[in-house]
């Protein structure tokens, strides 16, 4: 095969525009025919209008009739001789051609690509929003992202491409498959989808979604403004680092496309014979060596430590949801195994680095479908580790499970739901790697902190008994140091976006007397995450001035809300669940929710599966007052916020709780009295209806009245 020079390359770069530039005009001018001059053309979730026009010029892209003399403009720069320069000016034709073509196809339609695939196979995702921008934050900005490649062609090595991207995962990169690709690696069996960065855009100009969601990040971190091209070119050349891999044979539209991306800072890097442009157009045709090339070429920094476990491991699983047709095993949740997880701060001689043991079955021992009761307890020493950091690198358990393919994991404490694939225990993903990773995990993010981590996973029901007294203890103390302290007596309040892979736009503002929702992390926690981890997912808030006290809005929480919802919400309030109360995510350990014909409110747990007087059981309410949406009348709560002075204070209160499980109750019921007492309702707890009493409104009214509760004669909440 003959090698392609580069005046061979740049004149295939020249023709791909010409090419492109024409059939954006044809479909342009169709477009107009149909539409009219003065139809609205954007893709959906953004802010950006067409973002390659965004951040390229400073015309903006609001109608069809915007486009053409933009078009026009871009042609009449293209030139035949086969140069650099003119190579990269087509490049330039050809994204702003793509982007027409693209834009043209959400005309009234948001998802065009929806059931165009064959039945069984991979769809396209074409746009990817700003909702999944947003929710990778500062892991772009902090280069925990190291780069993001793209992919186009296709590999004459299907296996070794797999491997590649699976290295690539590893290492905590942003994925995007365009072309046959996409094929090759569903026919490897490797997932993709927006939820695990591993994006199938799609073919032929489809590929500027990739160059897109690149702009987007400089205009979203950057601070990058519309049409400053200069400051766009800098901010590209440092962050996302941006690859293009090109597979196989080249074509006009791929190099003109790849010219695309190298007009905007990034090279590409091939497996076919090429005369080398040094930095911007590189050969590499050893697909082992291809990764390590692409980290060179563009010095990226890889933070994330690798994990020795049969499945992929990184930030891009984080989001991966395992669904029940799916679960080979699951542990807690609705099946109501014991489960519990702790870490404990131990002297030097009780912690033995690298020690993992497995106590019980592990998941090989399993059939598939199995329910399993699980204990992790993470013991740990350092010279600078302190007791009150134990919650915070506990609740890094959730994360760092997740981040493992085929794992899953949510809630805290023994309030855990853990699930396992069945593709990933296929691969050989087991119980036991639990201790792998968050050995690896925490010395990798609390390296300063920690000296020795070693980790026992339990499946013993026995062996779990044992040692759960111990973390109960540990649960109680944490909950007392907050007790005494009331959110009048400080100016700081915290957020927390530990669970933004859940809910992109929910953000928890923990305050003194308001905890996470999930149950695990209060003001104290916060405060100490804060300290381990400055740019972590609690970030100080100055509570600044007083906008509603009784509801609890203040000004510098409303900027912080603004922030952390990434413009979603302009405010919320702390002590109420009627105006514009505090969003949640899906970690909340209870929902609480207006029965409006008792004018009180039912609190339901995650461990309840049975109906509630609202007529809905609590998989169904979370799904209405989960994924960050302000939904007046719910909220996800802490159960231990029940007993706060603040508890929807500016609703009336404790005293409005009117029904809750048995098994919540009674579990509670020790604490719930005494705040009763506090209040000088001695007997209120037992004026509270379960499930023994009542499911349906009409019996609770019923028993509310016989009971004579006190919500029946507080003033109405709506």
């Amino acid at each position: 095969m003959t090698k392609v020079t580069q005046t061979e390359l740049f004149g295939m770069a020249i023709s791909g525009a010409i090419t492109a530039t024409g059939y954006a005009d044809v479909l342009l001018n169709r477009a107009l025919r149909i539409h009219g001059s003065d139809k609205t053309v954007e893709y959906p979730d953004t802010g950006y209008e067409l973002p390659c026009f965004y951040g390229w010029t400073t015309t903006p892209v609001k109608t069809l009739g915007d486009l053409p003399a933009l078009l026009g403009e871009v042609r009449a720069k293209i030139r035949h001789e086969p140069t650099l320069e003119n190579a990269l000016t087509a490049g330039e034709a050809t994204m702003w051609s793509a982007e027409i073509v693209e834009a043209l196809r959400y005309i009234d339609n948001d998802k065009p690509f929806e059931n165009e695939a064959p039945p069984g196979t991979q769809e396209y995702c074409g746009f990817v929003g700003d909702p999944v921008l947003r929710n990778l934050g500062i892991a772009f900005v902090d280069d925990t992202i190291p780069g993001a490649v793209v992919f186009v062609g296709k590999a004459k090595d299907p296996e070794a491409l797999a491997r590649i991207m699976r290295d690539f995962q590893n290492k905590g990169m942003l994925l995007m498959a365009t072309f046959d690709i996409i094929r090759q690696l569903e026919d490897q069996g490797i997932k993709m989808g927006t939820d695990i960065m591993l994006f199938p855009l799609g073919e032929f100009t489809q590929a500027i979604h990739g160059l897109s969601f690149a702009i987007r990040a400089a205009l979203t971190f950057g601070g990058v403004k519309r049409g400053d091209g200069e400051g766009l070119l800098k901010y590209l050349k440092t962050r996302p680092k941006v690859v293009v891999f090109q597979f196989g044979p080249l074509d006009q539209i791929k190099v003109a496309a790849e010219f695309a991306v190298m007009f905007n800072g990034s090279p590409t890097i091939t497996d076919q014979d090429v005369e080398e442009i040094p930095g911007k157009y590189v050969v590499q045709k050893d697909y082992d060596q291809m990764v390590q090339t692409a980290i060179e070429i563009r010095d990226m920094e890889i933070k994330l430590g690798a994990v020795d476990i049969p499945v992929a491991y990184g930030p891009a699983f984080e989001g991966e949801t395992v669904r029940r047709p799916d679960t080979y095993v699951e542990c807690g949740g609705p099946s109501k195994t014991p489960v519990f997880e702790l870490v404990k701060m131990r002297e030097a001689d009780e912690v033995e680095d690298g020690k993992i043991t497995m106590i019980g079955k592990d998941v090989d021992e399993l059939e598939e479908g199995s329910t399993s009761p699980i204990g992790i307890v993470v013991d740990v020493y350092g010279k600078d580790m302190q007791k009150d950091f134990e919650s915070v690198l506990e609740r890094r358990i959730h994360q760092f499970i997740n981040f493992a393919e085929g794992g899953w994991h949510t809630g805290q404490r023994n309030l855990l739901w853990i699930r396992l694939s069945k593709d990933g225990v296929a691969r050989g993903l087991r119980f036991k790697h639990f201790g792998d990773v968050l050995h690896t995990k925490f010395h990798d993010d609390f390296g300063g902190l920690l000296n020795r981590v070693q980790v026992t996973i339990m499946t013993d029901v026995a062996e779990i008994e044992k040692h759960f007294p111990e973390a109960r203890e540990s649960y109680n103390e944490r909950d007392e140091r907050v007790r005494g302290m009331n959110d009048e007596s400080v100016d700081t309040f915290y957020t927390c976006t530990l669970c933004q892979s859940f809910a992109p736009n929910h953000v928890c503002i923990v305050t003194p007397e308001r905890l996470g929702l999930c149950g695990a992390i209060n003001w104290l926690d916060a405060k100490a995450s804060n300290q381990i981890t400055p740019t972590g997912p609690n970030q100080p808030i100055d509570k600044g001035t007083t906008i509603e006290e009784v509801k609890g809005q203040w000004v510098g929480v409303n900027e912080a809300v603004i922030e952390h919802s990434h413009g979603k919400l302009d405010k919320f309030n702390i002590y109420t669940m009627m105006d514009d109360p505090m969003t949640s995510c899906g970690c909340f350990e209870c929902i609480v929710g207006i029965v409006p014909e008792a004018n009180g409110v039912v609190v339901v747990n995650r461990e309840h599966g049975g109906m509630t007087p609202l007529g809905m059981k609590f998989s169904t309410l979370a799904g209405t007052v989960g994924g960050g949406l302000q939904t007046p009348g719910f909220i996800g709560v802490g159960r231990y916020y029940l007993l706060s002075n603040k508890f929807i204070s500016a609703d009336g209160g404790f005293q409005r709780i009117v029904w809750m499980p048995k098994e919540l109750k009674d579990a509670m019921y020790d604490k719930l009295k005494e705040r009763a007492e506090e209040l000088g309702i001695p007997d209120f707890v037992d004026k509270i209806a379960d499930e023994t009493v009542a499911t349906e409104s009409a019996e609770l009214l019923e028993f509310l009245a016989e009971k004579e509760h006190p919500a029946l004669k507080l003033p109405s909440m709506l």
